[in-house]
């Protein structure tokens, strides 16, 4: 690789006779799981500099020849004086610099590449006080545009470090310098340890630029390969503008793809089903406003991830928060005027199997779900609720409580006792809110004892001064058998408009489509139960005779839909409105929605689309709302499910 005079990597003398030792806090605070910790820290900085608009991310993980790394011989000069070094240190810094050392002397090396845009770049020059200066050379320093912003402490610019067998990353950015022109600035950057070179002590953190300061490289040179710059020509620099992260020695672990995806869904779904944020991970695996909710309904991704510490527990809870923060008609949505937080909002939804949790969003950041004084609900309906303050001095208290992980809020981070007062109080108020909320729309009111008459022949009576004897008395209609029947449970969003919905009742129809099921909804079913055999609509309740329905549909799994409305017009008719994922041909059904299972409604009439089955078959576009007045068969009065298949 070409070097120009001047250009190339530095590790600065330590005329203070210090040592900075391999265990770099920074670093060393990603190191567990440290893919998930990427995906959060990058997406974090690229929201935090957007222009507006859509915000997209792209990771690919790219094959370079290793003589093609700028400087690349003085790199390995550095790693081997650092192996010298580590003699003195832990067994772990000796096998990272064996490993850094083996890697720099292949013919190729794994480069994981991160790009932004429709972002501001990191914004130079390189001066204190500058975001490029934050990223590349200060020290526990974050600067944002926003005092809102989703990242604060400067911590998470360790993170790309800890997936690098190397430590060792390239930035090159394009930003616009006072509104007039566009510069593009490039450097490197190692953090490895301390070592001496020629009797000279030299830092831990080395750069590759200019070595004149640790400068960086600005504008079009052809000491920087074209693997690493943002823009390759003057006239390309204006539709450049954001940056590139290059991470040498990229660890790509097994299914790292996946994993990254699945930090990423985890912590900003309210930012991507905003419309906020776009990522692109590899060729094929692309997370927006479109494709999220089929994300979190993927089976094989839920699989994937079932080793993880806390999984797939927390990808669940994440499933159910979008369900809230998506909106629908099971959505019920309260909001507040706070003293201190401004005006809050807080979207409920009640369904059996939800863990009983609220998620508190900032800036479309997921932040908690186990917020002090919202993490006992032993008394109530199982729910879900996603809390979110809405007014920027909300967000700025809220932000100046975070810790570094940005997972907690911590009143005592704030500066003065007055601060810390008022920080405490806003938390306290903000629980007392959501927990009077969920009372009133998550738990059942306590009533007065009511006499059962119909019971009382199967429990004895408590009658007055006869002590214990009541035990002894002997039913004369024989013993009673009281047989518990199992229930599978029901998928706890179904037809939420996020259900991947794949419960079923005990007998599930498992033939083909107009053929022979073993029991349930569609086909004819077999066996001895004491169930009837179902419509094709409905969960099974049981092995049985019966012969099937509509099993086309009941056969295949429903697609998503959002914002789903059913407003009630007469004894029969319906107006039901939903958004569609996709572009496709679908079949919609109505069910009545029973506690254990939801029975077909038949449609006898439509203004659009036409009948089959006794549903509703039309085409419908991506993003575009629909609107159906619909005539029952029979008068119905009671809540309204709405299912969507596609077509094929």
């Amino acid at each position: 690789m070409m070097t120009e005079k001047g250009i190339g990597w530095l590790h600065p003398k330590d005329l203070a006779d210090q040592w900075d030792g391999f265990n770099e806090p920074g670093v060393e605070h990603f190191s567990g799981q440290p893919i998930q910790h990427l995906a959060r820290e990058i997406v974090q900085n690229s929201l935090d500099a957007a222009e507006g608009g859509l915000v997209e991310v792209r990771f690919k993980n790219i094959h370079i020849k290793t003589s093609e790394i700028p400087d690349v011989r003085s790199l390995a000069e550095n790693l081997q004086l650092c192996r010298v070094a580590a003699e003195g240190e832990s067994k772990k810094a000796q096998a990272f610099f064996d490993e850094a050392l083996c890697l720099v002397g292949q013919d190729k090396i794994s480069v994981l590449q991160v790009s932004d845009h429709s972002t501001r770049g990191m914004v130079g020059p390189s001066e204190n006080g500058k975001p490029f200066y934050a990223f590349m050379k200060a020290k526990g320093q974050s600067k944002k545009c926003d005092e809102t912003a989703t990242g604060s402490f400067g911590i998470g610019k360790f993170a790309p470090y800890a997936v690098s067998k190397l430590r060792t990353i390239f930035l090159s950015t394009v930003y616009e310098e006072n509104g007039e022109k566009f510069q593009q600035l490039t450097q490197g950057k190692s953090i490895l340890m301390s070592h001496d070179n020629s009797g000279d002590r030299r830092q831990g953190v080395g750069f590759w630029g200019e070595r004149e300061k640790c400068q960086p490289v600005e504008g079009i040179s052809k000491a920087v390969p074209k693997w690493i710059l943002r823009s390759h020509s003057q006239s390309t620099l204006k539709m450049s503008k954001g940056s590139t992260l290059s991470i040498l020695g990229f660890d790509a672990i097994h299914n790292w793809q996946t994993h990254l995806a699945v930090s990423v869904a985890e912590n900003f779904f309210g930012a991507i089903f905003d419309g906020r944020l776009r990522v692109v991970i590899g060729e094929k695996l692309v997370l927006d406003k479109t494709t999220i909710v089929d994300f979190f309904s993927d089976e094989s991704v839920r699989a994937s991830i079932s080793k993880l510490d806390n999984e797939p527990e927390y990808f669940d809870s994440c499933r159910a928060y979008l369900a809230a923060h998506a909106g629908g008609v099971e959505v019920i949505p309260v909001e507040s005027e706070q003293l201190h937080l401004g005006l809050c909002q807080l979207k409920i939804i009640v369904a059996d199997g939800l863990p009983k949790k609220v998620c508190v969003l900032r800036n479309g950041m997921f932040i908690t779900d186990t917020l002090t004084g919202l993490k006992r609900f032993s008394d109530f309906k199982d729910f879900v609720a996603v809390f979110h303050c809405q007014s920027t001095k909300g967000n700025e208290l809220l932000r100046a409580m975070e810790p570094p992980r940005h997972d907690d809020f911590e009143p005592a981070r704030l500066f003065s006792k007055e601060d810390q007062k008022r920080g405490k109080k806003a938390l306290g108020d903000l629980a007392l809110w959501v927990k009077d909320a969920l009372r009133q729309h998550a738990k059942d009111p306590i009533q007065d004892i009511t006499s059962i008459d119909e019971l009382k022949d199967l429990f004895g009576d408590e009658g007055d001064g006869d002590g214990d004897r009541g035990l002894e008395e002997v039913n004369p209609y024989g013993p009673v058998i009281i047989r518990a029947k199992a229930v599978r449970a029901k998928d706890a969003l179904a037809g939420i408009g996020l259900s991947s919905d794949n419960s079923s009742g005990d007998g599930t129809a498992t033939g083909d489509t107009d053929g022979e099921g073993d029991g349930g909804g569609g086909g004819d079913g077999k066996g001895g139960g004491d169930g009837k055999g179902g419509t094709g609509m409905e969960d099974g309740d049981g092995s049985g005779g019966g012969s099937g329905g509509n099993a086309a549909s009941s056969n295949k799994a429903p697609v998503d839909i959002s914002n789903v409305r059913s407003i009630v017009l007469g004894s029969s008719s319906r107006r039901i409105a939903f958004t569609p994922f996709s572009t496709a041909t679908f079949l919609v059904e109505l069910r009545e929605a029973g506690a254990d299972s939801d029975y077909p409604l038949a449609v006898k009439s439509t203004q659009n689309g036409s009948i089959k089955d006794g549903g509703i078959e039309l085409k419908v576009k991506a993003g575009q709302r629909v609107l159906l007045d619909v005539e029952l068969a029979e008068s119905f009065t009671g809540a309204v499910k709405v299912v969507a298949h596609e077509v094929r």
